[in-house]
């Protein structure tokens, strides 16, 4: 029985050990594992870190791109101002001319009613000195020549005013074309900006998720190490219970060996009998006591095994979406036009996409979305909203441009009647204007 019981023992320490080892293995696989996830969740970082510079770069680039635009579109304001003041000096010279072109052919039909009026041999026949004659003909040519070369005058002012003002047309050609490629660079620049986020956005939600995995590994970890105490417990354990069993066996054997030493004498001398000494009262009273100590010693003791704490992994409550407007009704030419109007008077901000400033195309992007339309965010992909018609079959609500197709620098909402509502320029606010006054190239039929 002894035997078996420590037999059993040393099975039950082998069979411990064997356990054990597969998760001393396992616990180090979790180590080399959530080192890569480290190592993963660290490159991540660095790859947001470069996305975020790069974003950083890109905005400097489109601020220099807005101190760029303000600094043409405050030369194209000037341009325009000295455009207007020499059209008003081409006007007042124009009108002088025409006045004092019927004062000459007034004085060519005196001239046919008095032939003589005009006649040097007349005139110097009928003065009445030499002298008379010499100043009415000095007199004659005078007027004569201050009317040529008032004539001429006028002629060579209106031709170098008239220079100015095609040389002016010129430089607000040239501005509407740098205007055109500061549009085209903001698109690009808006485009590559927008790559960028959703880049930094994937890499955010792939650290999220090495850290989500790291977390796992973790928790899988402690289970792991606590199952691995509770083996080296138990194992502690049942090393005990093989030590107090083998102790227990030996003082068994003491006691027994003590036992039957004292009381051999005894029957020899009482009886002279040779099978007395055999009798089992010499191993009686050792069986209760190595039972009872075998029952005392073999108590397996009561281990505590740790409480193993999971890490609480914090999941980002989830966000509601908020419903885009309906395209149906709402998106109605009526409804466009009542829009717009609200923001008359917002300030012009080159790169404004909201009501605190607004640029051309800002403006336009704007009140689109409010009901639920994304026309883009600047010219070039707003030409692409609907269809190209003429300028004079664009109704409330349709997309006026200016520029040629693909490379247009400002766009405005029709209101129909020949007026639309644009922001313009720096220093102006949203307004309406008149195709009459700004005439556009062409529209597009956004609703259909």
């Amino acid at each position: 029985m002894k035997k078996s019981l420590l037999s059993a023992l040393m099975l039950t320490t082998v069979t411990l050990s064997a356990l054990a080892a597969p998760y001393a293995a396992s616990a180090d696989e979790f180590d080399s594992k959530i080192a890569d996830q480290d190592s993963k969740i660290s490159s991540l970082q660095n790859q947001q870190t470069d996305a975020q510079s790069q974003i950083s770069s890109l905005e400097s680039d489109v601020a220099d791109i807005n101190t760029k635009a303000q600094d043409l579109l405050a030369q194209q304001s000037e341009l325009q101002a000295n455009s207007q003041d020499l059209q008003d000096q081409i006007t007042t010279l124009q009108e002088r001319i025409d006045k004092r072109s019927a004062m000459i052919q007034k004085q060519a039909r005196q001239v046919q009613v008095r032939q003589n009026s005009t006649n040097v041999v007349d005139v110097v026949l009928n003065a009445e000195s030499f002298s008379d004659a010499v100043g009415r003909i000095q007199a004659m040519t005078t007027i004569v020549k201050a009317n040529n070369d008032l004539v001429e005058q006028q002629k060579a002012d209106k031709e170098a005013v008239q220079q100015k003002q095609a040389e002016n047309e010129q430089q607000l050609q040239q501005i509407q074309a740098n205007q055109a490629e500061l549009e085209q660079q903001k698109g690009n620049l808006i485009s590559a900006q927008a790559d960028l986020k959703v880049q930094q956005t994937t890499y955010a939600a792939d650290q999220a998720t090495a850290e989500d995995e790291k977390a796992s590994l973790q928790t899988e970890q402690q289970a792991a190490v606590a199952e691995q105490q509770q083996v080296a417990a138990e194992q502690q354990a049942a090393a005990n219970a093989q030590a107090a069993a083998e102790a227990a066996q030996q003082q068994a054997s003491s006691e027994s060996s003590t036992s039957v030493t004292t009381e051999a004498p005894a029957t020899e001398v009482t009886t002279p009998s040779v099978t007395e000494p055999t009798t089992p009262s010499v191993t009686e009273p050792s069986t209760p006591e190595v039972s009872n100590d075998n029952t005392n010693t073999t108590e397996t003791p009561v281990v505590e095994t740790p409480a193993v704490e999971t890490p609480v992994v914090e999941t980002p409550a989830p966000t509601t979406p908020t419903p885009a407007p309906s395209t149906g009704a709402s998106a109605s030419r009526a409804s466009i036009t009542s829009i717009a109007q609200q923001y008359i008077g917002v300030p012009y901000v080159w790169g404004g996409k909201t009501p605190s400033g607004f640029d051309c195309s800002g403006f336009t992007s704007y009140v689109f979305a409010q009901v639920g339309m994304s026309i883009g965010g600047w010219t070039v992909p707003q030409e692409s909203a609907g269809t190209v018609i003429s300028v004079g079959a664009a109704q409330p609500g349709d997309l006026y441009f200016w520029g040629s197709q693909g490379g247009s620098y400002h766009v405005a909402i029709a209101l129909g009647g020949g007026q639309y509502i644009h922001a313009p320029q720096p220093g102006e606010s949203v307004t309406i204007g008149s195709t009459a006054y700004y005439a556009p190239s062409f529209a597009v039929n956004v609703l259909g």
